[in-house]
This record gives C-alpha cells, sequence and structure tokens, in this order.
C-alpha cells in the first residue's frame, strides 16, 4: 500500500469501496455551516471561513537577526561606532556613512545606510574603534522588511483548523479579529434498550454505553457543539419522535446501532418515517460494514455500528468525512504509512481490515514494522488503549506474511477535527 488515499480492491460487488463510500457520505452535505467573526482569543480550534490576508509586511522593517555591529560598508574592515540600538528602539534618523558602524542587538531596526551586520563575535573592539576579522556579504545578518510575508500575502487558507502555528502568524501580523465557521451542532444517539448509562445499576442482560462517550470525546474540539440525545429505546414510534427533533436541532446526527437488517433494526424505518432517507449500507471494511449516511430535517444523518471498535472504524473513515465538510474544513484524504507488516494472519476476503496496532521499530525492508494488539472483534475495547493506530490489511489478500506491505493509519491523522 502507497502513502496515498486508500486505492483497496473491493473484491465484493455487493460492497461499497471506501473512497466510494467517503465520497457519497460527502455528497450528503451541501456545504459548511455559516459564519460568525470572532475576537482573536476566541479562534483557538475554529476553522477559517475564508483566507486572512496579512494587514502589514513581516517583519515589519529590516532588522538584525543576531547580536553584533552594523556596519555601512561591508567590505571595509575597520569602523567608528556611532552609537548602540537594541530592540524596541525607534532606529537612528541619520544615515551610517562609509566606515561608521552601530552596535546592534537582535530584533533591532536596522540604521539607514546599514548594509550588513557582523556578529559580536567575529569583531575586535578598542573603545569607538572596531574591527571585522574578514569582510562581510551584502546583507550578512540582515532580515529584510517583508522577507517573510509581504503586505496582503495570505497568512492562513480558508479551512484551516486555528492551532498555534496559525495563531502565531495572525499575531505576529496583528490580526485581531477573523471570521470563522459557526460550531457545528453534533448530536449523539445511541440505539438498544440493551443499553444503561453510566452510574445507574446495570441489570441483566443490560450493558453500559460506551459508544456516545466515545464519540463525544473525539468530537470535544471548539469546531464542534456536541448535544447528547441519549438512548433511543427498539421502538419505532419513539425513535422516530427523536429522530424528527434531533432533524431541527442538529446539523448531523451520529448514531449507533441498529444499522444492519435484523428485526430490532429500527434505524431505517424510523428515519423514513421521519420523513428522512438513507443509503449507503454496506461497506466493503472490517469491521464496520453496516454504515448508513442520510439525512433527517435540515440534519445530515450516519449511523454506524453498535460494537464501539467498528463505530469507531466507521467515525474515522466514513463520519468524520461529514463532519468537516460541514465545517468547512479542507478536505484531506486518509493517507496510511506504508509499513510492513510484522504479523502473519489470513487475508481479509473482500473487506479492507483495520485492526488495532503500533509501530514497532523498523522491518527488514527498511519500512515501519507494524504489530496487531489484541485477538480482534469489532466489540473489544482494552487493544485500543496501547494502539498508535489501526493496520490496514488491503482486501482481496489471500494472505499476509511478515514483511509484507500493508498500511499504518495513526489515531493522530484519523481523528483530526
Amino acid at each position: 500500500m502507497t502513502d496515498a488515499a486508500f486505492t483497496d480492491i473491493c473484491a465484493d460487488p455487493g460492497l461499497l469501496d471506501i473512497e466510494s463510500a467517503r465520497a457519497q457520505a460527502a455528497a450528503l452535505v451541501g456545504g459548511p455551516v455559516g459564519v460568525e467573526e470572532l475576537a482573536f482569543a476566541e479562534l483557538r480550534g475554529r476553522v477559517l471561513a475564508g483566507p486572512v490576508a496579512s494587514p502589514t509586511p513581516l517583519p515589519p522593517f529590516d532588522h538584525s537577526a543576531m547580536d553584533g555591529y552594523a556596519v555601512a560598508d561591508p567590505a571595509r574592515l575597520r569602523h567608528v561606532l556611532r552609537g548602540r540600538l537594541a530592540a524596541g528602539s525607534e532606529g537612528l534618523r541619520d544615515a551610517l556613512a562609509p566606515g561608521e558602524a552601530v552596535r546592534i542587538f537582535t530584533g533591532a531596526p536596522l540604521p539607514p545606510g546599514a548594509r550588513a551586520v557582523v556578529m559580536q563575535e567575529r569583531v575586535t573592539r578598542e573603545g569607538d574603534d572596531i574591527t571585522l576579522r574578514a569582510a562581510l556579504e551584502e546583507g550578512a545578518n540582515v532580515r529584510r522588511r517583508g522577507e517573510d510575508v509581504a503586505e496582503g500575502d495570505v497568512l492562513v487558507p480558508a479551512g484551516a483548523a486555528m492551532d498555534g502555528r496559525h495563531l502565531a502568524i495572525l499575531a505576529a501580523a496583528g490580526v485581531s479579529r477573523a471570521l470563522v465557521r459557526r460550531r457545528v451542532v453534533v448530536g449523539l444517539l445511541s440505539t438498544g434498550d440493551e443499553l444503561t448509562e453510566a452510574g445507574a445499576p446495570l441489570r441483566p442482560g443490560r450493558i453500559y454505553d460506551a459508544n456516545r462517550p466515545m464519540l463525544a470525546g473525539i468530537l470535544a474540539r471548539p469546531a464542534y457543539d456536541v448535544v447528547d440525545l441519549g438512548v433511543g429505546p427498539d421502538e419505532p414510534e419513539a425513535l422516530t419522535a427523536l429522530l424528527e427533533q434531533a432533524g431541527a436541532r442538529c446539523d448531523v446526527i451520529v448514531t449507533s446501532g441498529a444499522t444492519s437488517v435484523g428485526d430490532e433494526d429500527h434505524l431505517a424505518g424510523a428515519v423514513a418515517a421521519a420523513g428522512g432517507t438513507l443509503g449507503l449500507a454496506r461497506v466493503a471494511i472490517k469491521p464496520g460494514k453496516p454504515i448508513v449516511a442520510g439525512r433527517v430535517g435540515r440534519a445530515a444523518l450516519v449511523g454506524l455500528p453498535g460494537n464501539p471498535f467498528a463505530a469507531l472504524v466507521g467515525h474515522m473513515l466514513i463520519g468524520r468525512v461529514v463532519l468537516e465538510r460541514l465545517a468547512g474544513v479542507e478536505a484531506r484524504p486518509l493517507r496510511p504509512l506504508s509499513v510492513e507488516a510484522g504479523f502473519a494472519q489470513k487475508g481479509p476476503g473482500g473487506r479492507t481490515e483495520f485492526a488495532p496496532a503500533v509501530l514497532d521499530g523498523v522491518g527488514p525492508g527498511g519500512l515501519p514494522r507494524v504489530r496487531k494488539l489484541g485477538r480482534g472483534g469489532s466489540a473489544r475495547l482494552a487493544p485500543l488503549i496501547a494502539a498508535e493506530g489501526l493496520a490496514v490489511i488491503p482486501a482481496g489478500r489471500a494472505e499476509v506474511r511478515e514483511g509484507d506491505l500493508i498500511g499504518f493509519l495513526s489515531f493522530e491523522a484519523a481523528l483530526e477535527v
């Protein structure tokens, strides 16, 4: 597998390959949510609605790149000191004449007429006279006005989720406000009569709901406003009412469970009864084949499997692309890293398999080696605690041998924004 977007071959003609599934899910969203203007202090983690141009060049003036001496004639070795300039000073009014120098410190404005700065370690000083140990090149140790960013250049493009890098350059340019996408309202709904809330007594035959807390933790980011819709019962009318309310309130509804075709899987019927639509029911991934996507009211809907690991994989591959499109994040393909398998197993058949894994040194071919964790299974959570990401085993292989090229998808890359 190359370090590129998924190129898996769907060996089962009844299933949808990953890239097609992602494209169809993204097509459910007409466009990103609306915009609002925020002060600089509120921008962290928010998604820019448009490019931010620099109101000033960076640096805003020519200045010294180090402590030393600014000289008017770089070829001359002997100079007479005329003054002293530190960072924050207004500089000199009169230009330096040939043979003159100024003691200067990092960040201080370059005096008029200065054409280079010599490092203080390369100067011999006697009173107000300095001697250079060697001639300088023109512009040595000088940072020129606008050499980093010209006035009017784009500092940060539209669709960027603002992190420390973006905040640094905006702050350097004096940007105090910016237009961002409003927060995407995400409703989280688990389904199933077997589910119990944490803290409540666990009756026979019941389990605690892990999916809503898992997804809420993943989506605990400034770009999203997560709404807990609770647990929907295995009762069509009640589930329909929940979906109708969520469709009027949310930008996207993320459900887990009831995506198959069993007698107790009521999601499809409830969506239809609420006036919505569903599609994308069988994706060539393991785990997580039964993933649905559609619309209810004004909201997009992503239906993930009920087993926690399958729900996580479904969110990483399919749900995330819907959320990013709503948030206005620039589309980014998932790019599994090419690695060598540190294990052997049967091939995954017609579906691309994802398994909790860690990077474990370097393989014989010189690429990172990946080791699977746990015994597999879509309901297992313990292996995820030690995992760094997911081993990606392409569909169509009869077997995987140690040293074979496969993919690795880090959680950091797959769970951003």
